[in-house]
Formats: structure tokens, sequence, C-alpha cells
């Protein structure tokens, strides 16, 4: 049971880093995952897994659309993918190490570079880094509750 929930939050660590990652693709991608693991949770409750896609269905729009229009104001800035990126190796330390180290290590190994490389950055990067942060833990949430 135990290795049962640890690979369940592994693919929805994947399915978070999948999302900050990529932009259509990562959250078709993550879609996808979310409804496989729906499907093979729910497949005996019918209702149920018309439910959940729903929920996964909309949130996926959702976060495209609002990606979609970050995107064009911050004209896809590798400064967003590196730093997300860098974020799914917090969200894989929290599984395997404590929060606290995790942040420490992330924040000598890419935080601190980051912040002494760019000088000017736009408060539309600040706002699209809080959203792709915000949107990757709803799938870790709602792949909990779904579970």
């Amino acid at each position: 049971m135990f290795l049962e929930y640890l690979v369940l939050e592994f693919l929805l660590i994947v399915a978070a880093g999948s999302s900050l990652f990529g932009v259509t693709i990562g959250i078709i991608s993550s879609w996808l995952l979310l409804s496989v693991i729906n499907i093979v949770h729910n497949y005996y409750a019918f209702q149920g897994i018309y439910f959940w896609e729903l929920i996964i269905s909309v949130y996926s729009l959702c976060g495209w659309t609002i990606n979609y229009l970050l995107n064009r104001k911050t004209r896809n800035l590798r400064l967003v993918k590196v730093t997300a990126g860098s974020a799914v190796s917090v969200l894989a330390f929290g599984v395997f190490l404590p929060l606290i180290p995790g942040l420490i290590i992330w924040t000598l190994i890419v935080g601190i570079p980051l912040a002494f490389t760019y000088r000017e950055i736009p408060k539309a990067f600040y706002l699209q880094l809080i959203f792709k942060f915000i949107f990757c833990s709803g799938w870790i949430i709602i792949g909990n509750i779904l579970y």
C-alpha cells in the first residue's frame, strides 16, 4: 500500500513537472496522466470517471489559456523555464528529503545565480512564475483527492 502511494506521488510530481516545463505539450501530458489515473482508480464507478474527468479537463483548459496569455506577455523568457524547471527538483526533493534542506539546496544551486544574473525582471515574470507554481500544485492536489 505504501509503495502504491509512493508511485502515485511520483506520477503526480511528473505531471506537475511537465506542466511547469512544457507549455502546451506539458499541460496536455499532465491532463493525460491524470486521466489515466482517474480511469484506473474509478474504473467501476462510472459516474466518478465522468465527474473527475470534467474537473481535470476544465482545469487543463483554464491553465492552458492563462499560461498562453502570460507567455505572450513575457515572450517565453528562458528565465521562466529555468526557474520552473528547477522547482521540479524542489518537488522531487520533497518526496525524499525534508522541505527545508530541499529549499536550501535549490537556493544555493539555482536561486542565488539567478538573482545575480538578471538585473531587471518584468512584473509579468513574477505573475507567470506564481501561476505556474499554483497550477502545478493543483495537479498534485487533484491527484491526491482523486485517489
